[in-house]
């Protein structure tokens, strides 16, 4: 399926503060992380310290699927991102932007985590995740 493709209510889903979880196939076995992302309404990107496992994977194949599923709380819903991932160094500003849209101002352990976040935000790469494929179900 197409980007064009996707009813409103896929891309109105891909805006709200849920966790998205990156799936890399490699050996052994795939290797599945959860991550905060943003969604831009034509790419998928997050942020990662560069010595992390998926992003050597990614470098060297940059073949990704991103799956975005709904809260337990809400009804069933998801959405699969399957596409080629993008990284360079510029992860300050997203760093910031998604601490913003999943912590909590004001709650101390999630401004420990803003503030180790920021202070080390480049040190970090952005990974873009241009899609080709999109798949969706809803119950």
């Amino acid at each position: 399926m197409r980007i064009d493709e996707l009813p409103t209510i896929a891309l109105e889903f891909l805006r709200g503060a849920r966790l998205a979880t990156i799936v890399r196939h490699g050996q052994p076995y795939p290797l599945a992380v959860p991550v905060w992302f943003d969604w831009d309404g034509s790419s998928i990107q997050i942020f990662s310290r560069p010595d992390r496992p998926k992003v050597e994977r990614l470098s060297a194949d940059p073949r990704v699927s991103v799956l975005v599923s709904a809260e337990v709380a809400e009804p069933v819903y998801w959405v699969r991102i399957d596409g080629d991932a993008e990284i360079d160094d510029n992860a300050d500003e997203l760093v910031s932007r998604l601490c913003d849209r999943y912590l909590e101002s004001g709650h101390p352990a999630h401004d420990a985590l803003r503030a180790d976040l920021v202070a080390n935000a480049a040190d970090c790469v952005r990974i873009t995740i241009h899609p080709r494929r999109f798949h969706h179900f809803v119950s």
